[in-house]
């Protein structure tokens, strides 16, 4: 998935709206809003499509029809993030 900004966006205004109508206490709200941002900042960074350039050296598991998953071994020109 492409990251989209306005995703990561609504999902922390939902956070701080959360705490906002907390009728918790203050450091149990602050927990709550940190892990909220934490799940939100996570999920936005794991939902990236990074391309390896072609023709880099990769290694780990998938192999035959389906994309290999791994790192490269050998230098690369800058990955593309979408």
């Amino acid at each position: 998935m492409p990251l989209i900004p306005i995703l990561l966006e609504q999902q922390i205004y939902a956070a701080f709206k959360k705490l906002q109508t907390s009728a918790a206490d203050t450091d149990a709200a602050q927990k709550d809003l940190a892990k909220d941002l934490a799940t939100a900042i996570d999920s936005y960074i794991k939902g990236a499509i990074i391309i390896v350039p072609p023709g880099q050296l990769i290694s780990g598991t998938g192999g035959g029809p389906a994309p290999v998953i791994g790192s490269t071994v050998a230098p690369s020109a800058p990955a593309t993030i979408a």
